[in-house]
């Protein structure tokens, strides 16, 4: 199945999401803290922000450290967080324009392009996966899932694809094992009911169900058996960016800013403050996202953009058969945006 084939969708999505909000609007005055500015206009521009989960995870603090660190308000920017199910309906929401920044999966970005929807991905919020596939106790290989229940977040879409990841070194394809679809936030619930056998986890959820459920075994921590997979793509509209250029540096002004402020061990103790507000999850959950994001190197110094990544994810979304075509990498990313974000920024 292939997610974007009824990208009519979109428009009922984009009104659901925002239905009071305006676009990118400029608006005079200052915002509510006056920070010091480092640009030129005069004027302040809101933005709607897509995040594919809610709430998020550690994976998606970087635009929440922007606002809440200053960097947004030092390029002018008002930033209206729109809470999302999940990525599919981020980048459905994003097609219909509802959604200025779109922060979902690279892979979501790569079905996009492959059915032609006119958004491309402009930065990478997180170049590598930050999830762990997760066995429940009795199970130390993907060979012993084979017949058992599994948890994914519908018959295509991220969660499968990985899963397909997990399974696939050990020799186990998809068809042998039970798929049970739910939300996200129910995989720890369930394995700890007994209901699946595994899932594929994010870094804040592995450490709460490998604390709270003995005897589990993480298969794979992904970033490590796939270095080469494209995780995190932040889209927008073609049309947005045309009309809208100087706000879109800007806005990748300030995440690669947050960036290196997350990077920065000086700033955990403020970071995981931060990521317990944001997420709502128990600290030491927090904790352990945070020290597995910045040790497996995802949170980006720049763009985040490698083509060799996004050519890799693209080829293996085609081997899996979530794509009929595999879309080129210009046609899945525009990264001059973000190359002059960085040159504003300096290295």
């Amino acid at each position: 199945m292939v997610k974007f084939r009824y990208l009519g969708a979109a428009i009922a999505v984009g009104a659901l999401a925002l239905t009071a909000c305006s676009s990118s609007s400029s608006v005079s005055g200052k915002a509510g803290t006056s920070p010091s500015t480092s640009t030129s206009t005069a004027s302040w521009d809101s933005v709607n922000v897509g995040v594919a989960l809610s709430p998020p995870k550690a994976i998606f603090l970087g635009a929440y450290v922007a606002q809440q660190e200053g960097y947004f308000a030092k390029e002018h920017l008002h930033v209206n967080f729109i809470s999302m199910p999940n990525g599919l309906q981020t980048e459905l929401g994003t097609t219909a324009g509802s959604i200025d920044f779109g922060f979902s999966s690279g892979s979501d970005s790569v079905e996009a392009a492959a059915q032609g929807a006119p958004i491309h991905a402009i930065w990478s919020y997180g170049t590598k996966l930050d999830t762990q596939c997760i066995a429940a106790p009795g199970i130390a290989s993907a060979k012993g899932l084979v017949g058992k229940p599994v948890a994914s977040t519908g018959s295509d879409g991220f969660s499968i694809t990985l899963l397909q990841a997990c399974l696939e070194p050990a020799g186990v394809h998809l068809s042998q094992v039970t798929q049970v679809n739910m939300t996200r936030s129910q995989f720890v619930g369930a394995m700890t009911a007994g209901r699946i056998k595994a899932a594929v986890f994010h870094a804040d959820d592995a450490y709460v169900i490998t604390h709270s459920l003995k005897g589990t075994t993480v298969l794979a921590s992904e970033y490590q058996s796939i270095p080469q997979w494209w995780y995190g793509g932040v889209s927008m509209l073609d049309s947005y960016g045309k009309a809208h250029p100087d706000v879109v540096v800007r806005f990748l002004t300030a995440m690669m800013q947050a960036d290196r402020w997350m990077n920065n061990p000086a700033n955990n103790a403020a970071l995981d403050a931060i990521g317990v507000k944001e997420t709502q999850e128990d600290p030491a959950a927090v904790a352990y996202a945070v020290s597995f994001l910045r040790s497996s190197g995802t949170w980006p110094d720049g763009t985040g953009l490698s083509q060799a990544q996004v050519d890799y994810t693209a080829g293996i979304l085609f081997k899996y058969k979530d794509i009929s075509t595999q879309p080129s990498y210009t046609k899945i990313v525009d990264d001059s945006y973000a190359n002059q974000a960085l040159a504003k920024l300096g290295s």
